[in-house]
Formats: structure tokens, C-alpha cells, sequence
């Protein structure tokens, strides 16, 4: 048997880190639109809801990989992935 002490530890690193680049995107997405001069607000909060919409759906996929993988058997859990079959 492992032990896995440090994984709770790395998983709260990730998600600070997607986190912090998430804010930082969406902080640098809202300056450039303010810095147009003619930028209305409908123009800046849609991008801003699509920047959402996206960075849910990469946590849901990675989330739903990690379940599958988890589901997994030790065996073949951290075996390579080898592509679609034939």
C-alpha cells in the first residue's frame, strides 16, 4: 500500500494556482476591455461569462478524468493511455 500524503497538499496547490490564472485572466480580459474607448458594458461582461463557462467546463473535465482514473483498478491506473483501439 502507498500512502498518499502529499496529494492533498498538491490538489489544493492546483486549484490556488488555476485559481490565481483564472482571476488573473479574467482581471487582464475586463482592463482590455476598459481600456477601448468605446466599450459598452454588455461588450465586456459577455466575454467575461464565456471566460466562465469555459474554465467550468476544463474543471469538469478534469474532474471526470480523475473519477474514471480512480476507478480504476491499481493495475492499470497509472498505466500510459494507448490512444482509441483498433
Amino acid at each position: 500500500m502507498t500512502s498518499n500524503s502529499g496529494s492533498g497538499r498538491s490538489r489544493r496547490a492546483s486549484w490556488r494556482l488555476f485559481l490565481g490564472l483564472l482571476v488573473l485572466g479574467l482581471v487582464m480580459l475586463v482592463a482590455r476591455a476598459l481600456a477601448l474607448p468605446n466599450m459598452s458594458m454588455g461588450e465586456m461582461v459577455i466575454p467575461l461569462i464565456g471566460g466562465l463557462f469555459v474554465a467550468v467546463a476544463i474543471v469538469v473535465i478534469v474532474r471526470r478524468d480523475r473519477a474514471d482514473r480512480n476507478a480504476l483498478p491499481p493495475s492499470q491506473r497509472n498505466r500510459q493511455d494507448q490512444g482509441n483501439p483498433d
